[in-house]
């Protein structure tokens, strides 16, 4: 059920993202290495106000909105908490759950990220290689780039996903009011980013799959 869950989520934001209109002729591919991160040409550090605006722009982006009902669905076919009960409105209640998880997390995690200077921003692999373009994605999670170009430890990233955890935690049954409970959510928020950074990495190719089926 859960994998079946994460397959439809995948497949969802891989079709809605193929949506999107091809570049023009001339247009490097936002996947070229050359051009997708520090050491390009194109590439310039963010300002607070930058990031206050990335964030602005990709706050209700597909991929979140779906994964969110991914979490929905797990916990309401786990019955998760119980005292919610079953049914349409049950749903919509572990819906919203996760929609305020990851507004609290992302509250967190931009000032969090003007402070340290992370940079929010995901940067496809310079590899070539399908197992190393899926280590760098999933290392981005925990390991990610700073205004100067380098890499950093995601501090933003271990703070918002565990600090959303403990605040989310407090509108659900006294029982979920622990650390236990709050670090589940919290690993489990960890690992969803990691495989929302997978589909960013190999959304390209799936783009260009997709083009080539038509």
């Amino acid at each position: 059920m859960v994998d079946r869950l994460l397959v439809l989520a995948l497949a969802l934001c891989g079709l809605a993202s193929a949506q999107e209109p091809s570049p023009s002729p001339g247009t490097p591919p936002s996947s070229a290495p050359v051009t997708s991160g520090p050491g390009s040409p194109q590439w310039s550090s963010l300002s607070v106000e930058d990031k206050l605006r990335y964030d602005g722009r990709h706050l209700f982006d597909v991929e979140n909105l779906v994964f969110a009902g991914v979490g929905a669905a797990i916990d309401y076919w786990r019955e998760r908490p119980s005292e919610w009960g079953d049914g349409a409105s049950s749903f919509a209640e572990r819906y919203a759950s996760h929609l305020g998880q990851y507004l609290v997390q992302r509250s967190i995690m931009f000032p969090v990220q003007a402070i340290d200077h992370e940079d929010p921003r995901y940067f496809p692999s310079k590899s070539s290689r399908y197992p190393r373009r899926l280590r760098d994605a999933l290392l981005h999670s925990v390991w990610r780039h700073n205004d100067r170009g380098g890499m950093m430890p995601a501090y933003s990233e271990f703070l918002g996903d565990y600090g959303a955890a403990a605040v989310s935690r407090m509108w659900w049954p006294g029982r979920f009011h622990n650390a236990s409970a709050v670090l589940f959510a919290g690993s489990s928020t960890l690992v969803i980013d990691a495989g929302i950074n997978v589909f960013h990495e190999f959304t390209p190719d799936l783009k260009r799959w997709l083009r080539l089926k038509r």
